[in-house]
């Protein structure tokens, strides 16, 4: 009896912390995504031409999600410009729709090269 008891409490300690981590980490990319999160005003305020740090500088964070998890197979990745890096920001406030908006900002050399709401599927 001992032994299934140990059993027992073995199985749910591993279960809660397992339900523990997967919560943490939803909470914690809710937490960058909200942090990464910009109004329609302040995509608005940057101008095609801006110096590529005044741009960085007004807003915050960029998410860090690499292109692949952005685009998924997506050749032509929504037409982003050859050549270019480019900084990605969820639209404030977030919604739970299928397609998420984000916004993208293109530079190269040093300038505002593109700016463009594109949207993620979110299948």
């Amino acid at each position: 009896m001992r032994k299934v008891l140990l059993i027992i409490a073995g199985v749910v300690v591993l279960v809660c912390g397992v339900g523990g981590w997967f919560g943490y980490q939803a909470l914690d990319a809710g937490r960058k995504i909200s942090r990464s999160s910009i109004t329609q005003q302040q995509f608005d305020a940057q101008q095609l031409g801006a110096a590529e740090t005044a741009v960085r500088d007004a807003l915050p964070t960029a998410l860090e999600d690499d292109e692949e998890t952005i685009y998924g197979d997506d050749p032509t990745r929504q037409g982003r410009p050859a050549g270019a890096t480019c900084a990605y920001y969820a639209l404030k406030p977030l919604t739970e729709s299928k397609n998420r908006p984000l916004f993208r900002f293109c530079f190269a050399g040093g300038k505002l090269t593109e700016k463009k709401q594109i949207r993620i599927d979110g299948a």
